[in-house]
């Protein structure tokens, strides 16, 4: 082929004028006996208030303390969805542990019968059910802010683990299961004692910016949000005196924390589902 035929005018004939306008999809369709779907036969997406709401409430069961399933519990009631709050006896998990989905608790039983076993999925879930869309707002900019915050109660969460574990579960720390005595005593103080002084001061710097940021209302804007749930029920943990060597008086320094948590233990369905609690 001479050189220069490779740059001959293309021969627009019908057929390839054609080709490069756009066409009706029946066209291309192989069969075309294939029809665009109606609107009643469009597929529509499932809402997460109608995954947890039904004929008969949702089951939230966890152990009967407050955990990683007060969260959802609190975002329940704010969201006013109906749940069987179900606790199960520590004496009872052996038997009830090869029962559940993933052998782990909380876990949920939707109305419809599904079952949701992730603590954070379940207070994401709930959120995005919250009619009024305060908990979870479909405002990507404001969702990045919660989940930014709940990054951050992460975070913190994992520091604490080891203070907390080294008591409780002595084993995954090289120690043996059964350590006790004078020596576990003082190595868990050590510990306690360098997370307060050390990972407590500086994660609560963090939480008392995003108060100030915004305008001494709630950690993400002037809504609470299921970040606020979730940082609400870490940090008062601290506060308790359930801990040792963890003094309740910890967040004296931190006022607007302090402030923020009055805040949201004072909202009127947070206190209503504590007090139906007490």
């Amino acid at each position: 082929m001479c050189f220069l035929a490779m740059f001959r005018p293309l021969q627009t004939s019908s057929l390839s004028y054609l080709s490069l306008q756009p066409q009706p999809t029946s066209l291309f369709l192989k069969d075309q006996s294939i029809k665009p779907l109606s609107s009643s036969q469009q597929i529509t997406m499932t809402s997460a208030r109608s995954l947890l709401t039904g004929s008969t409430p949702l089951k939230l069961e966890y152990f009967n303390i407050e955990g990683v399933a007060e969260p959802v519990r609190l975002a329940l009631s704010v969201a006013s969805i109906p749940f069987d709050d179900v606790r199960i006896p520590f004496d009872e998990w052996q038997s009830k542990k090869p029962t559940t989905k993933h052998g782990v608790l909380p876990e949920m039983t939707l109305p419809g019968g599904e079952i949701v076993t992730d603590s954070m999925a379940m207070l994401r879930l709930v959120g995005e059910a919250d009619e009024e869309g305060k908990l979870y707002p479909s405002d990507v900019a404001k969702r990045v802010k919660i989940e930014q915050v709940l990054g951050l109660v992460g975070d913190l969460t994992r520091a604490w683990s080891p203070s907390l574990y080294l008591s409780m579960r002595p084993g995954r720390f090289g120690y043996p299961a059964d350590w006790s005595g004078e020596e576990k005593d003082k190595v868990v103080k050590a510990v306690r004692e360098a997370f307060m002084s050390e990972d407590f001061p500086r994660f609560m710097g963090y939480f008392e910016e995003l108060v100030k940021e915004n305008g001494d209302g709630f950690l993400t804007g002037e809504d609470l949000t299921i970040a606020d749930l979730s940082a609400f029920q870490q940090i008062s943990y601290f506060t308790k005196g359930i801990a040792e060597h963890v003094p309740k008086d910890c967040l004296d320094s931190f006022v607007g924390v302090k402030g923020w948590l009055e805040r949201v233990a004072s909202h009127p369905k947070i206190a209503a589902y504590k007090a139906s609690k007490e």
